[in-house]
């Protein structure tokens, strides 16, 4: 009896490996949404920025009756590659960068993960609480960096047995003023004595009294608002109506904001700036350059920038005569074309960087010295005195401040002209939306992402001239200086966004190379189109 029964038992087939999965992750679901808490993984690799971060989001009614996001960043991280002797971004460089560095990155993050103390994670034979969604950019991007992020990211999400969730990178940027305000939140009392806060790199309990006014004046960031997205690869001005309904406003379809800043600051910038910098981020170079006093850290508003807005169209279309004798047009000064246009301004800014042979003293200056340092020593009859060497080097040194100062002011003029230039069209949205729009779809926040966003000189072009147009009312909002470049915790904070809406994506997504954000274009926008959608429901 005792055999037959054994080998009955042995006769019914195990219960299927993937069954036992499935019944692991039901009891995974059954807990978040009790806990209405996710932890996510995300990766971000759209360009030269190898990015991994681990956040973890819940809902909290500690504050306000309704509930409200928090999030704790618990890991966040990224490597740039060195990209200095193309002078750009070489997509070769760029993979063998992402191949090398996002493994250990995913393994520093996995390090810090809870532990997995609750009854859903005993199965999993692990020491830590594995995520519950795995984050990636999808696009727009460089495909095959996309690819290699990608892949990562599926392994992941086949290993653990979680969803995962392709992200669109610029809707990710979109969203980062959300994050920010998520992370700001001081966490509820339940979470705040966990393992979690202590490896979270941002201290929700501490803000400035700047911060906590304006808060308090403007306690969300609500739909409607006003997007601009400026980066080495984008310029966009897009109506956000909700987390997957976008308009685009004003794009460009040549050069974006950020790339004409990288090229003219190549021209601009002394050769020894150039040559010092660890990164080919030009462009914050050239405002560092530009306004060399500026505090490390500071916001724009405690920094006289000495700046006059244009009071009017007619003024913001007038030409740009230098003291120096050189002048530089505005873009688009004869067209109110819903457009933005950055070519003609950078190439007249390196046409008369070109033109000021500035820095032949400097290159005098380093031949003198090698010529000195290749001279005969001391006490030969063919050996500089002490006077001589003098005299040899200090018509370069005089000159060299003049100099600097004109190569300085091409900066501020040309990063000047551009910033009105945005200026300008966000302007006339505003103005279209206040004659035709009712007061729920009027927006009431611009809010400022990519990586030009962390420019504060833009900050303050923008609320200078929204204050001088009649729109002075307009709140405007942009991320810490960390989160205004690439980065995966946005790429966290959107997949989260989206998995909590009911959306994830198929593991046979691939990359892609241009994704329009607009709802009303070919692609469908966020979701895609019935025939061609980019998420599925889960």
């Amino acid at each position: 009896m005792h055999i037959a029964n054994f080998n009955k038992v042995q006769s019914v087939p195990a219960e299927p490996r993937h069954k036992q999965e499935q019944n692991r992750l039901l009891g995974h679901v059954t807990q978040f949404k009790r806990q209405k808490e996710l932890l996510t993984l995300a990766i971000e690799t759209s360009c030269d920025d190898t990015c991994v971060a681990l956040l973890q989001s819940y809902e909290s009614t500690e504050r306000t009756e309704e509930p409200e996001m928090v999030a704790r960043l618990l890991f966040n991280k990224k490597i740039t590659s060195d990209q200095r002797q193309f002078g750009g971004v070489h997509p070769a460089v760029a993979i063998e960068w992402h191949q090398r560095h996002l493994a250990t990155l995913v393994e520093e993050a996995i390090r810090s993960l809870p532990e997995g103390k609750t009854p859903a994670y005993k199965n999993t034979r692990l020491p830590y609480r594995t995520p519950d969604l795995i984050a990636v950019t999808r696009g727009p991007g460089m495909p095959t960096s996309l690819a290699t992020g990608m892949e990562v990211a599926k392994g992941l999400a086949l290993a653990w047995g979680i969803p995962i969730v392709g992200v669109h990178h610029m809707q990710a940027h979109a969203l980062t003023p959300q994050l920010v305000e998520a992370l700001d939140r001081p966490p509820a009392p339940s979470v705040a004595s966990s393992p979690w806060e202590e490896r979270q790199q941002v201290d929700a309990e501490v803000k400035t009294a700047s911060r906590q006014q304006e808060e308090a004046q403007h306690p969300n960031l609500d739909y409607p608002y006003l997007n601009l997205l400026v980066s080495g690869g984008h310029t966009q001005l897009v109506y956000s109506a909700s987390l997957m309904s976008h308009l685009i406003q004003c794009t460009t379809d040549n050069i974006a904001l950020g790339d004409m800043l990288d090229k003219a600051a190549r021209k601009i910038l002394p050769p020894s700036m150039l040559n010092s910098g660890q990164n080919v981020m030009y462009a914050a170079a050239l405002e560092r350059f530009a306004f060399p006093r500026f505090p490390t850290g500071a916001d724009e508003r405690e920094y006289n920038f000495k700046y006059t807005p244009p009071a009017t169209r007619a003024a913001e279309i007038e030409q740009h005569n230098s003291p120096y004798g050189w002048r530089l047009s505005p873009p688009l000064y004869a067209s109110r074309k819903m457009e933005y246009n950055f070519t003609g301004l950078g190439s007249q800014a390196q046409r008369i960087a070109d033109s000021l042979d500035i820095f032949s003293s400097y290159e005098n200056f380093t031949e003198q010295v090698l010529s000195l340092e290749n001279s005969p020593k001391s006490g030969s009859d063919l050996a500089p005195s002490p006077d001589s060497s003098t005299t040899i080097l200090s018509p370069a040194l005089k000159e060299e401040p003049h100099q600097i100062e004109q190569r300085r002011y091409l900066a501020r003029a040309t990063m000047q002209l551009a910033f009105e230039h945005l200026a300008s069209r966000i302007v006339m949205v505003l103005q279209q939306q206040a004659k035709t729009s009712g007061e729920q779809q009027k927006v009431k926040t611009l809010v400022v992402s990519g990586g030009v966003a962390s420019n504060q000189f833009l900050r303050h072009v923008l609320r200078r001239v929204l204050e001088v147009r009649g729109f002075g009312h307009i709140r405007i909002m942009a991320p810490p200086v960390n989160l205004c470049t690439d980065n995966a915790a946005m790429i966290a904070w959107t997949g989260t966004e989206m998995y909590r809406a009911g959306w994830v994506s198929k593991l046979d997504m691939l990359p892609i190379k241009k994704w329009s954000m607009s709802s009303t274009g070919e692609q469908g926008g966020i979701l895609g189109t019935e025939e061609k959608p980019f998420y599925v429901r889960r």
